[in-house]
């Protein structure tokens, strides 16, 4: 953490300041949500590692997941949103409380953003025949915006409900 007198305490190491002057001093006037934001996006593409990644390793060397890849999507699915709760409750939001209640809450959230994201998905290709790729983009937008401001405002929140 930098803490030198001639910048503001931050949780930036020192060698950002030196290095990147311009982009830290921009960084430290941006509001703590986009900082939050930003530090969702990340964790967003860690979680697509550990599903993607996940995905692989089950169907090239578990024998049984060879012929039921859709469980093993659902599997490495499960443990990409655990992984996400892990960081996001760590890093993206920094609770401090750990409870059963918030990850099944979370769990159930991010269920529901299955849904939303599939929803739209079949809303953009059936109803308003647009081209996939904006489907996809759609979609994956509004769900982002979901998970996040979910995560920020209901699951994240101190107290939890």
């Amino acid at each position: 953490m930098h803490t030198a007198s001639n910048h503001p305490p931050t949780q930036l190491p020192d060698w950002i300041f030196k290095y990147f002057p311009r982009m830290t001093g921009l960084w430290l006037r941006t509001p703590n949500w986009f900082h939050q934001a930003v530090r969702f996006g990340m964790v967003g593409v860690i979680n697509t590692g550990v599903d993607l990644g996940s995905y692989w390793i089950l169907t090239r060397f578990v024998p049984y997941f060879i012929s039921a890849p859709v469980f093993a999507k659902a599997l490495s699915y499960i443990m990409g949103v655990v992984n996400s709760y892990i960081w996001n409750r760590r890093f993206t939001f920094r609770s401090q409380v750990r409870s059963p209640r918030r990850f099944v809450l979370f769990f159930l959230i991010n269920l529901i953003a299955v849904g939303i994201n599939s929803g739209l998905m079949a809303l953009s290709l059936h109803v308003l025949e647009l081209p996939e790729w904006v489907g996809l983009l759609m979609a994956t937008a509004i769900t982002m915006t979901w998970n996040f401001t979910t995560s920020k405002f209901v699951i994240f929140r101190e107290p939890i409900i």
